[in-house]
């Protein structure tokens, strides 16, 4: 008896013993799963930010969009576009600080831009929308800050305060007034631009028998009567870029001129051409004081623009980014 009460002891007490360990090893298993649930969550949140600065943090989307839009995903620029990001991000705080940063206005036509980058993106991509990670807003402050930078370089870099040296600046106004003289004059032009040889031809041979304004509603229906006919010959020259030959030649031509039949060709399609007639309506000789005037304020610019690159990675270092390496390789 004394033995079978033994045995009922000692079988107790194993029983107690393993109920002891399985609720032990209950306790760690869900430990075990709490702990890594919280850590997926921890992961997949920390994945979201790219960067840590100063106390704030940068969305991982703002770098993808830095990363798609400027550098077209290229893996080799992602330091790049990182660089890219951080210099945004400054350029922010800093207008922040100095109460220059988007007017309503400004914010306003920013977003408008930003959303017609996106819709002509979403044009090219065949009605896909690559850019459904990040708003319109976010990505006008990320892309359309030439505001911020102009009052700051207003506020660091006064063009008044602006010093060069004037011998090196005549050197380079010389090569410019040789060179660029051009696009200081104002000879306006009309054109007329069809599909074939044919078609110019036919134009051509009306010279003479018309006013050249008839011949191009001749050739071209859906022009209104009302629309305007005449176009800078500078603005003409950003078609004819790869052919200064004939830029050259449209260039010499004076009121009531006529041009031979031009062919605008492709650069990248050598099978497609277009073909062209001009007349010469008026002309304006360029004023080389006023050219001067323009090269010195865009010399000026220049240096500025030098200026403020170099104080901006100056901005950048001191803002002490500390890279969050989760988020930047969620990137792809």
């Amino acid at each position: 008896m004394a033995k079978r009460k033994q045995q009922n002891v000692e079988l107790e007490r194993q029983l107690k013993q393993r109920k002891m360990i399985f609720r032990m090893i209950s306790i760690l298993v869900a430990a075990v799963i709490v702990f890594a649930i919280g850590f997926g969550i921890w992961t997949v949140q920390d994945s979201r930010w790219v960067f840590r600065y100063d106390g704030g943090r940068v969305s991982a989307n703002d770098f993808r969009a830095v990363f798609d839009i400027h550098w077209q995903s290229n893996p080799q620029a992602r330091d790049i576009a990182l660089q890219n990001l951080q210099q945004i991000v400054t350029l922010h705080d800093r207008a922040e600080y100095h109460g220059v940063d988007f007017t309503p206005e400004e914010r306003e036509q920013a977003i408008q831009d930003a959303n017609w980058e996106i819709r002509m993106e979403r044009t090219f991509q065949w009605g896909f929308d690559p850019f459904t990670y990040i708003s319109d807003e976010r990505l006008a402050e990320l892309f359309f800050i030439g505001p911020l930078i102009e009052r700051l370089m207003d506020i660091y870099i006064p063009a008044a305060n602006v010093t060069y040296d004037e011998e090196e600046f005549a050197q380079l106004l010389e090569v410019y007034l040789e060179e660029e003289l051009h696009r200081h004059l104002d000879l306006q032009v009309m054109p007329l631009i069809l599909e074939t040889r044919e078609e110019i031809e036919e134009a051509y041979s009306l010279i003479g028998t018309m006013g050249f304004d008839e011949i191009i509603h001749q050739f071209i229906p859906g022009i209104d009567e009302d629309d305007e006919l005449t176009m800078s010959a500078v603005d003409l020259a950003a078609w004819m870029e790869h052919q200064p030959e004939d830029m050259e030649y449209i260039l010499d031509m004076q009121p009531g001129d006529y041009t031979r039949i031009i062919v605008l060709t492709d650069e990248w399609d050598e099978e497609f051409s277009l073909y062209m007639l001009l007349h010469a309506v008026s002309r304006v000789e360029p004023d080389a004081a006023a050219a001067e005037a323009n090269f010195r304020e865009e010399h000026i610019e220049e240096i500025r623009g030098d200026i403020f690159s170099t104080m901006l990675l100056e901005w950048v270092d001191e803002a002490n980014f500390r890279l969050n390496r989760r988020g930047y390789n969620a990137v792809a």
